[in-house]
């Protein structure tokens, strides 16, 4: 399937997850052409435009296959979202080694290898855009999330680097906090757990990720704001 070459496009990675579902009907709909980056899980009726590619984060042949595949099928690539990632939430003294790579290897580096494999594609004659899925737990990391703050964290710092750095190429880079959203990671915390996070929201309730998909969709299509990162919940954090 050959993408309409008229078409807007982008490569949302962690598309079957709650987000990333979100965020394929939004630039859909919008009539964008979607790359759709799978792992283990497929989105179940992938709507048309899209275009599913299998897509192992951590591993960087699987973006070099990506940014070839997308390289036969449209001339530039518009819009890159690392939207991919896990949390293997523990004390630190219970955290094993190998949950701290997994973790880095599926939030952080990807973020790094898999925009500069994409890069040549990034160079569009009008500007394109990166976005970091990142957490507020990076500036106010709870009790057992030592790792999944972490690496949420150093994404910031990779984000407002790499727009110091892609800016004299026109190519944005931004970083979005989408706040508590229903879904597997949410069904897994404990019942007082998820109701602490509520409370927490000033207007008492999870987040929505059609909203956040919208304002993704929306940030996307500016041309003058990079390195800034957007909170889109209702928890207000101390001044730092």
């Amino acid at each position: 399937m050959s993408a309409p070459a008229e078409r807007p496009a982008v490569l949302i990675t962690g598309a079957a997850g709650t987000l990333g579902t979100a965020l394929v009907s939004a630039f859909t709909s919008a009539h964008w052409t979607v790359f759709v980056g799978v792992h283990r899980t497929s989105l179940p009726a992938p709507p048309p435009g899209c275009i599913p590619i299998p897509l192992e984060v951590s591993n960087t042949a699987a973006w070099t296959r990506a940014a070839e595949t997308i390289g036969d099928q449209v001339p530039f690539l518009d819009v890159l979202i690392h939207n991919a990632g896990i949390s293997e939430d523990s004390l630190l003294t219970s955290t094993p080694v190998d949950a701290w790579d997994r973790t880095m290897s599926v939030n952080l580096r990807p973020a790094a290898v898999g925009t500069r494999e994409l890069l040549p594609r990034l160079r569009c004659p009008h500007g394109s855009h990166v976005v970091f899925v990142s957490s507020l737990a990076s500036r106010a990391g709870g009790s057992g999330q030592s790792v999944y703050a972490a690496s949420k964290a150093a994404l910031i710092g990779l984000a407002q680097s790499l727009a110091r750095e892609l800016a004299p190429e026109g190519i944005r880079v931004n970083t979005v906090f989408p706040g508590v959203l229903p879904g597997p990671m949410t069904d897994a915390l404990s019942p007082l757990a998820r109701e602490r996070l509520i409370a927490a929201n000033l207007l008492h309730t999870l987040n929505d990720p059609i909203e956040v998909a919208r304002f993704i969709a929306f940030l996307v299509t500016t041309r003058n704001i990079s390195g800034q990162v957007f909170h889109l919940d209702s928890r207000v954090s101390a001044w730092a």
